[in-house]
């Protein structure tokens, strides 16, 4: 379990309510969402915080910013909720939506003041699948490389390898089906590879 940005009092107590909530529908948790009820909001914390971690990190490279902007999808979220419309996608979808907005807002400032901080090289507590290939989730290389790519494909690696969604999860947060997905990936691990220098590497050790 990674370790969780410290929120202001009264967020805190929002999600430090008791739960209860993981068997609701997506209408029900919507609906008590809007309440904002403690536990329903404590309940969208525990079992999401960890996956929007990993999706930040993933587009960032920089733990700690990624615990704070994880912690902010929520705060946002709460603030927002009422604007969220059921059309038949997943609520992660929507959190996935406020995440990616921070995370390309952070990547925007740091282009405008120029590379300030360091990617950390840190092994991340995840529970997702490692890349194929030969890549690894933790390379500097591969974190750098990401933002070379298309937005669609780096949204299916991340998601993908980094958070770990299967291909009909990652294809529900994109709104494209599997085959969309896996063509997605192939392409995108095919240009990493060019781009880290694995191809190169893999036919000098086979020479």
């Amino acid at each position: 379990m990674v370790q969780r940005s410290t929120l202001s009092l009264d967020m805190q107590a929002i999600w430090s309510g008791s739960t209860g909530r993981e068997n609701l529908g997506q209408l029900e948790l919507v609906a008590l969402a809007k309440q904002r009820d403690s536990a329903t909001w404590s309940s969208i914390y525990s079992q999401q915080y960890d996956t929007m971690y990993r999706y930040i990190y993933g587009r960032l490279g920089r733990r700690e910013e990624a615990e704070d902007l994880a912690s902010q999808v929520f705060l946002e979220a709460l603030q927002s909720i009422d604007s969220f419309v059921d059309m038949g996608r997943p609520l992660t979808a929507w959190l996935f939506g406020i995440a990616r907005n921070l995370a390309n807002n952070s990547i925007r400032r740091s282009q405008r003041m120029g590379p300030t901080d360091s990617l950390d090289t840190e092994e991340v507590d995840r529970k997702a699948p490692g890349l194929p290939g030969g890549l690894s989730a933790d390379s500097l290389d591969l974190i750098a490389a990401l933002d070379a790519l298309t937005k669609e494909q780096r949204e299916t690696i991340v998601l993908r390898f980094y958070v770990g969604l299967t291909a009909k999860e990652a294809g529900q947060v994109l709104g494209k089906n599997e085959p969309a997905i896996y063509a997605l990936q192939v392409r995108a691990i095919a240009a990493l590879r060019r781009m880290t220098g694995y191809e190169t590497q893999r036919k000098e050790s086979a020479a």
